[in-house]
């Protein structure tokens, strides 16, 4: 929508921050303009007419800025509008660790984003990619934010209404830290650090005091998750075999003292405790011991987190027990972008609104949305923006009005675009058979047919060749079509890139291999001029994907990008010369395609062919299989 509104009753610094908001939604604000919005602090947020003026009320500060995103549907059709902030708190949790690191502008652009849907809080989840001067090699090369980005977003985030939570890793997670000379001597086992040794808890002091110099937030997370095999390396080495979750609970104590020692309340993932009581986190029966629970520091709060779950029975469960505790729960749900290039907004809205059902009945109110970047972190930062509209949603307004209808209106206001294309960054891995409907946990095809080997063809049988090609022929054409959005359409185009790649790679292996079994040499020639296009395909698509990476993030992590599509350009070349040393009688046969293809994983009868499989390196080295 574009418009001009004047705005009245803020502050210089906040009216500036509100005409940078309103410039996203394409409104002006001016002091000359008809439309007159007055902003009142009051109880609760409303919007209505009074007067012959707007009256924008809102409690908390971040109240006021998702009002501002209310502004274009109330000019449109003048029906006043009431809500409430129904939680405690609203966070996204952004992975800054896996590869991909905010660079300035994006992190800005995001603070807006979550200023328009009403958040409080984000979190930058950094195992190591911040800096720590005591440690030079500690997020070396790794796009690490230093003190001043920090301070700097911080100071941003603050004037929108929203607290920076610093997100950091004090046990497991490390190993990009870990790898580098002189932490041998911090490391235990894997990624995990070395509990009980006075060196560790100086790092760990040294993170604490950055993260106070860095942060206003006196609150934050210090992970402690999935330390599988703590205790079993060095640990147990110098001091024999004690019970993990004794090691853990040490570690837990100390850390919680450093934290307090530097004003921090601490919150933890609260899967080890549950490891601890039942050797694995996910369960529907039993109960917590009286042992583990004791083993929690008081006002520790912990966070059950659930990315995967459409059992009821399961998250209710899993809340009961959280609810043994003495200590402040927290949720996490999942907005799927870790699995390639595209995100997966259709099977995280579906869980979550099970889970936010299930919160609700259980009166949890604090509530994380996060977005990792497994293996790559090649996903556009912003591809997960419906998932975070429904999380605001549902925080504002009862379960029973966040209709499709509601979710394209805000989408609209919020982003300048429908709900339905908004959610066409699925795309690449919605192929026939992978919707949640069809499928229990979030499938990936966009990636693993990227990088499938022609030759090789370790992932060939898990696709159907008869609907895939079609399918991302017309994705293609969709995501293109959105490229011409003004801020959001470099990422469709490198999905649409993508797609149009992926219409004639995905079963180019199977193609090829029944082209030699038949000794079809016409095809098998025509199947070698194909690839030599496909390359200057990949070229294209790289092209994009180099522009959306840029435009997002720190330039760090995408030599990782380039050497990977690079090798598969690679590839097909060798596939092109071994095909025409075959076709020429140069040899006598292609080796590989006289193997046997395999699933990767079995497929039951029946079942659809896609799978989850997010491991480049799997993909491409049978020594990794």
């Amino acid at each position: 929508m574009s418009g001009k509104i004047q705005l009245r009753g803020l502050s210089p610094e906040l009216t500036e921050r509100a005409a940078w908001l309103c410039a996203d939604m394409g409104l002006s604000v001016a002091s000359d303009a008809d439309v007159i919005v007055e902003a009142v602090a009051a109880d609760c947020l409303e919007v209505r007419e009074e007067e012959g003026r707007i009256l924008l009320t809102y409690g908390n500060l971040h109240e006021l800025f998702r009002g501002l995103s209310l502004l274009p549907g109330f000019l449109e059709n003048r029906v006043p509008v009431s809500q409430s902030f129904r939680s405690s708190m609203l966070c996204y949790m952004a992975d800054m660790s896996r590869n991909a690191v905010y660079n300035i502008p994006t992190a800005k652009q995001m603070i807006r984003y979550l200023a328009l849907m009403g958040y409080d809080s984000l979190m930058l989840y950094t195992e190591d990619t911040y800096e720590i001067k005591e440690y030079p090699y500690f997020g070396h090369m790794r796009g690490r934010f230093s003190a001043e980005e920090l301070k700097e977003l911080d100071d941003y985030a603050y004037g929108f209404g929203i607290e920076l939570i610093p997100c950091i890793q004090t046990l497991a997670h490390l190993a990009t830290a870990l790898r580098w000379p002189g932490f041998e001597a911090y490391t235990d086992i894997d990624d995990i650090l070395l509990v009980g040794d006075d060196r560790t808890y100086r790092l760990i002091d040294a993170m604490l005091a950055q993260c106070a110099r860095c942060f206003r937030s006196r609150r934050i997370n210090i992970g402690m998750d999935e330390a599988h095999h703590i205790g079993c390396g060095k640990y147990l080495k110098q001091n024999g075999y004690r019970k993990p979750s004794e090691i853990m609970c040490e570690h837990l104590g100390r850390v919680v003292e450093l934290c307090r020692n530097h004003g921090f309340a601490p919150m933890i993932w609260s899967d080890m405790f549950f490891r601890m009581a039942f050797g694995t986190y996910y369960v529907t029966s039993g109960s917590i011991s009286q042992e583990v629970i004791d083993a929690v520091p008081e006002g520790l709060t912990l966070i059950y987190w659930d990315y995967y779950s459409r059992n009821r029975n399961i998250v209710s469960h899993m809340l009961e027990c959280h609810r043994q505790f003495r200590n402040p729960i927290a949720f996490a749900g999942g907005a799927w972008k870790w699995s390639g290039f595209a995100s997966h907004n259709a099977f995280s809205l579906v869980s979550s609104e099970l889970q936010l059902d299930v919160c609700d009945e259980f009166d949890v109110d604090n509530i994380i949305v996060t977005g990792w970047g497994d293996d790559g972190g090649e996903a556009s930062q912003f591809s997960v923006l419906p998932t975070l509209l429904f999380f605001a949603e549902r925080s504002y307004l009862p379960a029973n009005e966040v209709t499709e209808e509601e979710l394209d209106s805000r989408s609209r206001a919020c982003f300048g675009i429908g709900f339905d294309d908004l959610c066409a960054f699925d795309l690449p891995n919605l192929l026939p058979g992978c919707r949640p409907e069809e499928c229990s946990s979030p499938r990936n095809p966009g990636k693993y047919l990227l990088y499938n080997d022609v030759l090789e063809g370790f992932l060939d049988l898990h696709l159907d060749p008869a609907t895939a090609p079609g399918a991302y022929r017309e994705y293609g054409e969709r995501l293109m079509k959105l490229a011409g959005h003004p801020t959001l359409g470099y990422a469709y185009e490198t999905l649409g890139r993508l797609c149009t790649l992926l219409s004639r790679k995905c079963d180019m292996g199977l193609r090829l291999r029944r082209a030699y079994k038949e000794n079809d040499r016409e095809a098998l020639a025509a199947i070698a001029r194909e690839l030599e296009s496909l390359i200057g395909e990949t070229g294209e698509f790289l092209a994009a994907f180099r522009r959306q990476w840029y435009r997002e993030n720190k330039t760090f992590g995408f030599s990782a990008e380039e050497q990977r599509i690079g090798g598969l350009c690679e590839r097909m070349r060798s596939a092109v010369l071994r095909i025409n040393a075959y076709l020429s009688g140069e040899i006598a046969s292609i080796e590989e395609l006289e193997q046997p293809v395999l699933p990767i994983r079995p497929i039951a009868e029946g079942a659809s062919p896609y799978i989850s499989f997010n491991h480049w390196n799997r993909s491409v080295a049978a020594g990794l299989l």
